[in-house]
């Protein structure tokens, strides 16, 4: 029997966050005017408050389309038409958009979410609009791939189209690693030529065509470093020129890909310009139309005073956000990943506590005596995570080595399944590229 109807919006939410991300639907939605629905995995049950929600539904993976489809049509039976679809987490933008289409409700569909999830339409159009991107070619053939090195030279970057977090990619640094991988199955598969420069993580908001608020953080190495077992730190740029550049540098960017209300997170090197044009030292990696990963929403809410997934949600409610700053002036923010230690899986014994040692530093996330690290944790179980408040990006730098010169994390090999163990204690260590 289908419930009664109810005034306000009926409102379905995909989310996969748990509780230690900060995203609070209760704050950004009030569940007492509309209703909401949500769609969990297990690991996004804590991430939901089950009391205010119209329904909790849990599905074992939000990637199950025949799954997901059949559980929100459930919802719709029970409890009447969905208004809005709204999902925060990039990998669940096509899955809501897919649903979108399915219930007949407004908002990007999977043609306007493919622009912004494969990256060959995404340089495509970018490139388009006369901005300069990486050579690249899909990699449907490895003859494909072998021309495009030859005509770059390497190192050149195998990746998938739709990936995130530096996840499956490839540094290929020689004909031989090259043919050692291009005898792996890859299946969406682009090639790009690798990029030398300065690395930004620029988020920001744009609304109509708009960009309202952008921050620049710079890398002090890159997400694919990291991939590769380095260290990832970034900081805030200091520099309010690039940020002016690259406000309306995003606009070029977002326009061209159709995205005209949304939070954005974009990746672009800065190089030696090749021309007088303002956008000529600007090199195009990727955007993703949600907030940008790991520490940087916490850096958003606790130095500058922005709740990005609040935002993302109010705009894929149809809302204008308030974008006033509520937090502290004058700070810059910053943070750092270190990595799983190089042998997995393993069991942390001990990890050195830094707090009371690095001023600049205002919290960490250490993985705790007995966990089990197997890889697989990506920017969230690492070997430890840390954020940062200064005056400047620079001070945060000096901050960030600090930590890494005093790090620790004792740890024992274990085998697959935490079998015995086998092999003595060893300390892990991760020391930050220039």
């Amino acid at each position: 029997m289908n419930a009664p109807a109810a005034a306000g919006r009926h409102i379905l939410v995909l989310n996969r966050f748990d509780q230690g991300v900060g995203c609070d639907y209760t704050a950004y939605i009030d569940h007492t005017a509309d209703r909401v629905a949500y769609l969990v995995p297990p690991a996004g049950i804590s991430g939901v408050d089950a009391g205010t929600a119209e329904t909790v539904v849990v599905v074992d993976d939000l990637a199950d389309w025949p799954a997901v489809s059949e559980r929100a049509g459930d919802i719709v039976r029970r409890f009447g038409p969905v208004d809005h679809v709204v999902a925060l987490f990039e990998r669940d933008l096509e899955t809501a958009a897919a649903l979108r289409e399915l219930l007949g409700v407004p908002g990007p569909r999977p043609e306007d979410i493919a622009r912004v999830r494969d990256k060959v339409p995404m340089k495509q159009l970018v490139a388009s609009a006369g901005l300069r991107v990486p050579r690249f070619v899909e990699a449907r053939e490895p003859e494909q791939v072998r021309r495009l090195a030859a005509e770059c030279g390497f190192p050149v970057v195998l990746k998938p189209r739709d990936g995130s977090g530096s996840q499956g990619i490839y540094l290929i640094n020689s004909p031989g690693s090259l043919e050692e991988t291009l005898a792996l199955p890859l299946e969406n598969y682009v090639c790009e030529e690798f990029v030398s420069g300065t690395m930004y993580q620029v988020d920001g908001v744009i609304q109509d065509g708009t960009v309202r608020v952008l921050r620049a953080f710079r890398l002090l190495n890159t997400c694919l470093d990291y991939a590769l077992g380095d260290s990832f730190g970034s900081v805030a740029a200091d520099d309010p020129e690039l940020e002016r550049r690259l406000t309306g540098y995003s606009e070029v960017v977002l326009g061209a890909l159709g995205v005209r209300s949304s939070v954005f997170h974009l990746e672009v090197f800065t190089v030696d310009p090749t021309g007088p044009g303002e956008y000529d030292g600007l090199v195009f990696l990727e955007v993703a139309a949600r907030a940008g990963g790991a520490e940087l929403p916490h850096i958003w809410r606790d130095v500058y005073g922005l709740d990005l997934l609040e935002i993302a949600t109010r705009l894929a409610l149809d809302e204008s956000p308030v974008l006033a700053s509520r937090g502290p002036t004058g700070e810059a923010g910053g943070y750092l990943l270190i990595p799983e230690p190089p042998v997995r899986p393993c069991r942390v014994l001990s990890a050195t506590s830094l707090l009371d040692r690095v001023p600049e530093m205002y919290a960490e996330i250490l993985p705790e005596a007995g966990a089990i690290l197997n890889g697989t944790g990506g920017a969230k179980e690492t070997g430890g995570r840390y954020r940062f408040r200064a005056s400047s990006g620079d001070r945060i730098a000096l901050a960030i080595g600090r930590v890494l010169a005093e790090y620790r994390l004792d740890w024992e090999p274990v085998a697959e399944g935490d079998l015995p163990v086998i092999r003595a204690a060893g300390r892990a260590q991760s020391v930050a590229r220039p």
